[in-house]
């Protein structure tokens, strides 16, 4: 028994430092994005991550490509937050970066500047986290400089101005038998309106012709129904807000294929909300990413390529811009990546340039990757060799077992025997 808890163990501890092992500091998936100060902040949920890339001087309306040069590692600056709670939101003033921390007893934010690029050296108490049920993706109204997060059919409020962290008081329960149904959904704050599109759990998939809306100034919930060219439920995709009031939806999956279309347009300057699908220009596929608006250009990066079957190009390590001045049409074209030299391979799903060779897959990503194959695989054999000598435990005690009963069984009968035999003689005696 003792032997089993053992191997259990060490499995479990193999099977944790291969799904934790950071295998690269830019790139894959689980990052959030911010803008500010002409810098592309990115932050890392699963494993920290924190790095941003430089845009002083790009223009993004011509085809300029970032240098990897311009991507600044910010990781190893201490003090860092907890690893477990990495969802940042901006202050008020867009000149501080803020982590709430909840992974101890306190819920504790930690602030960093942006302009110095430094940690303040103390985290704030915000509140007991035995107060507090969860925080999850945040939405900030840079008007107001509050921040929200619904978990757990729960609304957290937090003030960054005063650093407060408080709950909403009414729940979307009354408008859906099952809340969880919004898990993984996109959210995009609009005019004190914050949209949940599409989201789901399992094998279900919340449509999208039914969108919960928060209205962040009422405290109220309300369910809207939407019309035209409505997209395919998913999830892990994201969506973002323009200045005329279109909402940019991108990426995900349905039942572990790209959603379709991978780009919907929701226009919220018409009652009800309208659906379109627009003409693309060099379209590709992806979910787990991160999507912002700078000016004119919704910037994407990072993720999954979805219809990459390859392990060591799953993963997507580069940044991509969507130019939306154009209504009707929208452009992608590349941003950054780790080989910006470099063109995609012309067999992948992911960005074929109309003009130009097509671009290769990143080096950088498939060596990252690769030693990430390589610690899967040498899981895989210590799984193997644990599992063998667990097996070889218990067939060595099943077999002392047997050997154990059948001496049992031999004595016993030897016994019976001798007992016979006294007994004979006893009665020939007699």
């Amino acid at each position: 028994m003792q032997l089993s808890k053992f191997i259990f163990s060490t499995v479990l501890i193999i099977f944790n430092h291969v799904i934790f092992t950071k295998c690269g500091t830019f790139g894959g998936n689980g990052l959030y994005s911010l803008f500010t100060g002409n810098k592309l902040y990115y932050v890392g949920f699963f494993e920290f991550n924190f790095f941003y890339v430089d845009l002083a001087g790009v223009s993004l309306d011509t085809d300029t490509i970032i240098d990897k040069s311009k991507w600044v590692d910010l990781t190893e600056i201490k003090p860092q937050p907890g690893i477990d709670s990495n969802i940042p939101l901006l202050s008020k003033d867009n000149e501080k970066l803020i982590i709430l921390d909840n992974t101890d007893d306190d819920v504790n934010a930690y602030t960093f500047h942006t302009t110095s690029n430094q940690w303040e050296v103390n985290p704030t108490k915000v509140i007991k986290k035995k107060e507090f049920v969860g925080l999850g993706e945040w939405v900030s109204d840079e008007n107001t400089g509050i921040s929200y997060s619904f978990l757990d059919s729960t609304m957290s409020i937090f003030d960054s101005i005063n650093l407060t962290l408080t709950k909403g008081v009414s729940t979307p329960e009354n408008l859906s038998a099952d809340i969880r149904i919004f898990e993984d959904s996109a959210q995009v704050l609009l005019n004190g309106q914050i949209l949940f599109i599409g989201g789901g759990f399992s094998s279900f998939k919340n449509p999208m012709s039914s969108i919960l809306m928060y209205n962040t100034r009422t405290d109220t919930w309300q369910m809207m129904n939407t019309v035209g060219e409505t997209p395919e439920g998913r999830i892990k995709h994201t969506a973002v807000s323009t200045s005329d009031g279109r909402i940019i939806v991108f990426g995900g999956i349905s039942n572990s294929l790209p959603a379709s279309p991978q780009l919907s347009i929701l226009d919220t300057s018409k009652t009800p909300y309208e659906w379109s699908t627009p003409m693309i220009e060099n379209p590709f596929t992806l979910s787990d990413h991160a999507a912002v608006m700078v000016n004119n250009y919704m910037i994407v990066a990072f993720g999954i390529n979805t219809r990459e079957t390859i392990p060591t190009l799953i993963d997507n390590n580069n940044i991509y811009k969507l130019d939306i001045r154009d209504p009707l049409k929208y452009k992608w074209s590349f941003l950054s990546g780790f080989d910006s030299s470099d063109n995609f391979d012309s067999s992948l799903d992911v960005f074929k340039p109309t003009n130009s060779t097509p671009i290769k897959a990143s080096v950088d990503s498939a060596s990252r990757l690769g030693t990430r194959n390589t610690v899967i695989i040498v899981y895989a054999v210590m799984v193997f060799i644990c599992i063998s000598v667990l097996i070889f435990y218990k067939a060595r005690q099943y077999r002392r077992k047997i050997k154990n009963k059948m001496n049992t069984y031999h004595q016993n009968i030897s016994n019976n025997e001798n007992i016979s035999i006294n007994e004979e003689l006893e009665k020939s005696m007699t």
